[in-house]
Formats: structure tokens, sequence, C-alpha cells
């Protein structure tokens, strides 16, 4: 994580002046161009948008979709979900990304009061959100001697360095929002901590190796599953079977495999701390559910879709003698109710276990596990790769800046 700088804690409400810029992260789960409207980001950044908006009329951006890619969406559907999660005396209007940059909607900024949200349109429409530019940008002189206050609480984007992120200390004095604080303390809390450490790995992508390895180095043992754990019992010799071989093939690229070596060779000469992946897992086989150990899935046509009943029943044991459990990613298909990564969250449920990302949290939404993760002392955040990122010891740029244009550095305590 970047070098801790003095900070001071402030009722952030004192602080805010109409009109607030507000950077929050709504990346939504989604399924065939339709958001997962109950996903717990949006729930989180509701309400924190309406303890803001008690204290300011507000400004709120983010984007939706992928950096580089081509799977942006309207906002549209957010702004009805952000209107059913707020109160009916709350005023939420959307503005379409061809209107943004406009005068009608800077005399719409202009004119907002508390209780009153404008929530503009997915800011990757624009080019230039994906490169940062200080000196040339559409952001800073729009929205300068307009908006009197900023608020960075998009922690979950914090390890990239957007437009919308990079932007706000230059145009009005900016905070560090109430989730974004949260999340912050648990990360430092992490890092601070000398207790016995586990990340379990799962999803659809591999965190960079050379962040795991800086991770591993603070004494933690990596328990896969997901992608990732196929990935590394396939750079570990096992053959996984026909279809998930060329299901692997067209997912990772050799050099993916290659770095998943690495990974592997790196954790052993770096404190010897275990990288694990699954000894079983459950195989979708025609239609029918199995239970294949890893050595037999040559011998099986069937695709993986969770890990199997003998690695739950190690990893749970092992997990167990863990004070600190770091959860990022599925282990296995939730959606279509492969439920042994579920299972295993709640053999090892109890304080020291953390959740971190969008879709490690909309697994526990959509299993019902929401309350009792929390009721059991377990806590949740909706920053997944950037509390990886920042555990590395990685940078966070758009903090960087604030910290370099406004010192000392504020973060929140309640508006």
């Amino acid at each position: 994580m970047s070098k801790l700088q003095p900070y001071k804690l402030v009722n952030l409400g004192r602080q805010l002046k109409t009109p607030v810029l507000v950077r929050v992260d709504i990346n939504l789960p989604a399924s065939h161009g339709e958001i997962e409207e109950d996903a717990l980001r949006m729930r989180v950044y509701g309400h924190v948008l309406e303890m803001y908006s008690d204290y300011a009329g507000l400004v709120v951006m983010s984007h939706q979709g992928r950096k580089g890619g081509d799977d942006f969406t309207s906002f549209a559907p957010h702004c009805e979900t952000l209107r059913k999660l707020l109160p009916d005396d709350m005023m939420v209007e959307f503005v379409p990304y061809e209107k943004i940059f406009t005068e009608g909607t800077k005399k719409k900024i202009k004119g907002l009061k508390r209780r009153q949200i404008l929530l503009l349109d997915n800011m990757r429409y624009f080019e230039e959100e994906k490169k940062w530019n200080a000196e040339n940008n559409t952001y800073v002189p729009f929205f300068k001697g307009v908006i009197q206050s900023c608020v960075n609480d998009s922690i979950p984007t914090w390890h990239r360095e957007d437009s919308s992120l990079m932007c706000l200390p230059y145009i009005a004095p900016t905070w560090i929002g109430l989730r974004s604080s949260y999340e912050l303390r648990i990360l430092q809390e992490v890092i601070n901590s000398k207790e016995p450490k586990a990340l379990i790995m799962g999803g659809a992508k591999i965190q960079k190796v050379a962040d795991l390895i800086k991770i591993a180095k603070t004494g933690v043992d990596i328990f896969t599953g997901g992608l990732p754990g196929q990935v590394i019992a396939k750079s570990r010799g096992y053959d996984l079977g026909e279809a998930n071989n060329k299901f692997l093939a067209k997912k990772f690229s050799a050099e993916d495999f290659g770095e998943a070596k690495k990974l592997d060779s790196l954790l052993e000469e770096h404190g010897g701390h275990g990288l694990r992946h699954p000894i079983d897992f459950i195989v979708d086989d025609g239609g029918v559910r199995k239970s294949v150990r890893l050595e037999d899935l040559p011998k099986s046509k069937g695709e993986i879709r969770d890990i199997g009943p003998e690695t739950l029943e190690t990893y749970a044991a092992a997990l167990q003698e863990k004070p600190l459990r770091i959860r990022a990613g599925p282990l296995g298909v939730y959606e279509k109710g492969f439920q042994n990564g579920l299972e295993l969250t709640k053999r090892i449920s109890g304080d020291g276990l953390i959740f971190l990302g969008g879709d490690t949290s909309q697994e526990l939404n959509a299993a019902g596990l929401l309350g009792h993760i929390e009721d059991s002392g377990g806590r949740i955040c909706i920053s997944g790769g950037s509390f990886l990122h920042g555990w590395a010891g990685g940078s966070f740029p758009p903090i960087d800046s604030l910290v370099s244009l406004q010192a000392p550095l504020v973060l929140d305590s309640s508006p």
C-alpha cells in the first residue's frame, strides 16, 4: 500500500457544500445486459448517498463495464434501482451521457438542493475516461467553480487512474467517503496483523502474480478454487479432462499458465507458504452432477462447476486454524446452484472472516448469507482487486493525487 500519510477523522457532513460531486462504484454484476438490481454494492451506495444528501445536493458519477471492453451499458436502470432504494421524498434524476457536459446540466447542478441527486450516465462512454490528463481534459473545466465539494467513495476502483477518479481534487476540496474509509481501515488491519492469515481465491481470473507474491511474503497461505484453482492444478501438470482443458485454453494464454508456475515456485522460495488447489471437483456431465477426484478427470466428460466434497473438508479444517480468513471470488458456479463454496463459507464463519469484491458479495446475497456472515462477526467489503492490490503494497493513484494536492489527508467518521 502507498506509504501511510497523516490524516484526521472529521464529521464529513459538516464539510459538504452544495453541490457535491461524489464518485462511487456501482459497476454491478450483469447478465445479458441486465444488472443485478439487488446487488450489495448498489444497496451500500444507496444508503451512503442518502446520508450525504441530508447535508447537500449530489452529483453522482461511476462506471459500468470493463476498462478497455465494449460491454458498456446505460445507467438508466441503475437510476431506477436507486429510486427504489431511496425514500420517496428524495429526487433522483438521470442525466444521459450526451447531455452531461452541457449548459443545461450545469444549470441543474447549480440549482441542486439537499436530498436531490443527479446521477450522471456511465462515464466509460467517454474516451478520455481511459487515460487521465491533468492538463487537458473535459471534466475539470466543466465542474470547477460549479462543484463546491468532492467525495471519493470509490475504493473498489482506487487501483486505477480513470479520469473520473483522478479529477476530483482538481475540481474542489475532496474527502474520502464513508464506505471507503471503513474498508480502508479493514485493509490496514489486515496489513498490520501478525496473526496467521489465509487467502481463499476463486472467481474467473487470477490476481496479478506480482501482487500475490508480495501478499504471500506477509505470511499467507493461498487456497484456490474457481478458475484460479483449475489453472494452478493444470500448471502443476494435471490433466483436467478434454472439456476443461479446451475451456482453459480459450480463457487463458500460455503466458497465464507460465505465470501460475512462476507463482508456485516463488511462493515456495519466498517463505514456504502453501498454495493449494482443489483435490476433487463437482462436474456437470450431460446434466448429471458428479464428484470426481482430480486424478480421475481425464476419464470424465464433465465440465467443472465447483470444488468437491474432499476439498471442502480439507479446506475447512485448515482454514478453521487461521485467525484471519480473506475470501476473494466465488469457488463455484453459484448462479446455477453449485453450493460447496457457500458451504465452506458457513464452516469458516465467525470473527476474522473477510469477504472481498462485488461477485463474492453477490454470491452471499443470492444465498441469503449476508446477515449470517455479519451477525457472526464477519465483514464484507465491496472492494476486491483494489483491496488485494493495496495489501500487496501497490499504490492508489487517486489517493496519492489527493494527498499531494491536499494535506493532511482527511477520512470521515460519520456524517
